[in-house]
């Protein structure tokens, strides 16, 4: 069972470097055009927060991937027919896990945290009724982004040397992980942006 970003790198340098190939082509696809699939994303996005809830809530580690799978698929179903109001789910979940995990740097918790996590869970989800273009934007800007990176990291595998430096170099800063990842995130909200905007479409 995955249960961070170690276990996914992990999996990743022990793949064959070929399995970079389409990840970087989906990646580079959900960046470039990831709002022409958005209904796809959003599903994709909540069968993930479903893995990774099911998984966690297993109660016994044999039994995680059971959870993660039908969570998974539960939750994707429930986004499937009214996907606008999934976009504003999926927004509300996204400013809820935020606060929380900043309030949880904070030292802040127990109903305090839930408290607030969940005032923020109802304004995000409002704030992104009225704007989800931007919402769509920005999720598929990020799982683009975390493909991508994840096929950078399949092919950079392949070079223990390069891999290691790239990986101490990581470890010696929290800055650059968050860095790298935002760059490409940013880059691509601009420019789906600027495509919808010249395609005057409705999101």
């Amino acid at each position: 069972m995955i249960d961070s970003v170690g276990d996914w790198a992990l999996l990743l340098r022990r793949s064959d470097p070929l399995v970079g190939i389409p990840l970087l082509i989906g990646g580079v696809g959900l960046m470039a055009f990831g709002w022409r699939l958005w209904r796809v994303c959003v599903v994709l996005s909540y069968a993930l927060i479903g893995l990774a809830l099911g998984g966690a809530c297993a109660p016994a580690a044999d039994q995680q991937s059971y959870y993660a799978i039908g969570a998974g698929v539960v939750l994707a179903a429930a986004a499937y027919r009214p996907v606008k109001y999934s976009i504003a789910g999926l927004g509300g979940i996204i400013g809820a896990a935020l606060m929380m995990y900043f309030l949880d740097g904070l030292r802040i918790s127990g109903p305090t945290l839930w408290i607030l996590g969940s005032v923020a869970f109802i304004g995000a989800s409002a704030l992104a009724f009225l704007n989800r273009r931007l919402v769509v934007i920005g999720v598929t800007a990020a799982l683009g982004a975390a493909l991508t990176l994840s096929g950078l990291t399949a092919f950079l595998a392949a070079s223990p040397s390069a891999y290691g430096t790239v990986a101490s170099l990581i470890d010696s800063s929290g800055i650059i992980m968050p860095f790298i990842f935002l760059v490409p995130v940013v880059v691509s909200c601009f420019f789906q942006e600027a495509e919808v905007h010249r395609l005057r479409v409705e999101i």
